[in-house]
């Protein structure tokens, strides 16, 4: 825990959404431990950038992954945005990259929506995420938002400081190896508790199960295709092996956080 510590102190910048560092504990048959660092900045007129380091630990192999975001926002109207999405990093040995994009629209002070699509060049295809986003106040107690259906949550504020609910994530990642190469496809639901201990200082912390989480390795040279989130739209190829771990999973963190748009 002192290295989670120590790791948030270092972090500084302004944010676009949140930035702050979350261990995360997987247990299974093939358990997992995780630790998420990331730091938000301005970089120059409506250009914002993000940069965010995952060091991920599993029984028999240690991966780690430096990535950067860059967010380029246009806005039509006090109502309309759009912002384009490009992304790229090296995940252990081998390099990614993605671009996407996101329309809001702000149909009152409780209701915004938009819609949006990200593109990934993954190490096992080339991956199309479409989603949905949501920010909605149906009263001053819940809020429903969050990415659909990739990370949708729902808040219940029990007061100004003080807020639990429950969250769904899916994810599919990958990174590069030495001759192979792994995917993990993983979807967990949470409970959640968000503590606001000074201003914009927020301690999360949350237990759930995973209901996929899937490791899977693969040659390097193995038959890439294309996928819809974590669907495969064709035939895909054999693993060498994989692991099945679902189970328990709990995560701790802080965050410095900054209303979004």
């Amino acid at each position: 825990m002192k290295y989670v510590i120590i790791a948030f102190a270092c972090l500084s910048g302004s944010s676009l959404y949140a930035q702050g560092i979350n261990y995360t504990y997987d247990s299974g048959d093939y358990s997992a431990h995780t630790i998420n660092a990331n730091v938000a900045f301005p970089l120059f007129n409506h250009t914002l950038g993000n940069v965010i380091y995952r060091h991920l630990t599993l029984e028999d192999h240690t991966l780690q992954s430096v990535a950067m975001q860059l967010f380029y926002k246009f806005e039509f109207s006090e109502r309309q945005s759009l912002v384009l999405i490009g992304t790229g990093g090296r995940y252990n040995e081998g390099w990614r990259y993605g671009a996407g994009f996101r329309y809001m629209y702000k149909h009152s002070a409780k209701v915004k929506s938009g819609i949006g699509m990200m593109y990934n060049r993954q190490f096992f295809g080339n991956q199309l995420i479409p989603f949905l986003d949501v920010n909605y106040e149906p009263s001053d107690k819940w809020t429903i938002s969050g990415l659909f259906p990739i990370r949708p949550k729902v808040m219940y504020h029990i007061n100004k400081a003080v807020s639990a609910g429950l969250e769904i994530t899916g994810e599919a990642s990958s990174y590069r190896m030495a001759t192979t190469f792994l995917r993990n496809n993983q979807w967990t639901g949470m409970c959640r508790l968000e503590w606001l201990l000074v201003k914009r200082l927020v301690l999360n912390a949350g237990i759930g199960r995973n209901f996929v989480n899937r490791y899977q390795f693969y040659d390097n040279n193995a038959k890439t295709s294309w996928t819809i989130i974590t669907i495969p739209l064709s035939e895909k190829a054999q693993p060498i092996y994989e692991q099945n771990s679902r189970g328990f999973s709990a995560t701790l963190g802080l965050s410095l956080r900054i209303d979004r748009d």
